[in-house]
């Protein structure tokens, strides 16, 4: 009988991961395939920093709202049962934006390093913009919508789930594996790409179950992609898909910062977050 019961748990255990999984894979394309669909053949020649916004906003407006959608039709909860409510939110998202000011240097110095006398870094023709002022912000509320809604979606739903049946190593590590595998889909993406994407994944789980919360993880990343949106040249041509040793540096460096994450954590356990899958 116990048995029975067990195996009908791990069963339930799996589906809840498929389903999570499906919910997640399924909003990120709706709202990328609708951008596709209704945008442009071509980005207007002027106001290209509003045209970087709105490719952010219509499609991760599209995937937060579906997620909105499932949460209260399907399962009848709110975004804040994702893990979102924390007492200190202006410290956690402050202590979340400088820390990921501070591996962003790392990772930029471990590039510098890797690159030497070679340039083997961006080309120095186009690789950074100077925006004024509203583009700066125009972007920076563009960005913070974007890695807001992946926070919700990858550390919010889906790592909820997988932790609920199978602890937060196995959620931390199943919800960065497909944080990277939908980023494989980006124009001009390598495999040294994914698998940076995937240890900046696994960087913002073990972020998210700290006692800053989802709202540390969407700090770090809002400030993470606002510094690179920022300073790319959204007229300038697209990089080769070769990947070059700063890549591989940064990779390294971010899987450093990975295991010093992990490292802290064990050292002093967040307390237990409520569960956030049914």
């Amino acid at each position: 009988m116990t048995g029975q019961h067990d195996g009908q748990g791990v069963d339930g255990r799996w589906r809840r991961v498929a389903v999570a999984t499906a919910v997640v894979v399924a909003a990120v394309f709706a709202g990328q395939f609708l951008w596709t669909a209704v945008h442009p053949p071509a980005p207007p020649s002027d106001g290209m920093r509003l045209w970087q916004a709105t490719e952010l906003i219509v499609p991760f407006g599209v995937s937060l709202a579906l997620l909105v959608l499932w949460l209260r039709l399907r399962e009848s909860r709110r975004l804040s049962d994702l893990g979102v409510p924390v007492r200190r939110r202006v410290r956690a998202v402050l202590g979340a934006g400088l820390l990921a000011l501070l591996v962003l240097a790392v990772a930029s110095v471990a590039g510098v390093l890797a690159a030497g006398d070679d340039g083997g870094g961006p080309t120095p023709e186009g690789a950074t913009a100077h925006p004024g002022v509203l583009a700066v912000v125009l972007v920076l509320a563009a960005t913070a919508l974007q890695s807001s809604t992946e926070e919700l979606l990858f550390r919010g739903y889906l790592l909820g789930a997988v932790r609920t049946g199978f602890g937060s190593g196995a959620a931390v590590a199943f919800s960065s594996v497909v944080f990277g595998l939908c980023h494989s889909f980006n124009s001009a993406a390598t495999v040294v790409y994914v698998a940076t994407t995937v240890a900046l994944g696994a960087l913002l789980g073990v972020i998210s179950l700290g006692r800053g919360g989802l709202w540390a993880a969407c700090s770090f990343h809002t400030v993470w992609n606002v510094v690179q949106n920022i300073q790319a040249d959204p007229t300038a041509p697209a990089r080769d898909t070769g990947s070059t040793a700063v890549d591989v540096a940064v990779l390294f460096a971010i899987v450093c910062c990975v295991v010093v994450a992990v490292w802290l954590r064990r050292r002093r356990p967040a307390p237990q977050r409520p569960k956030v899958a049914r």
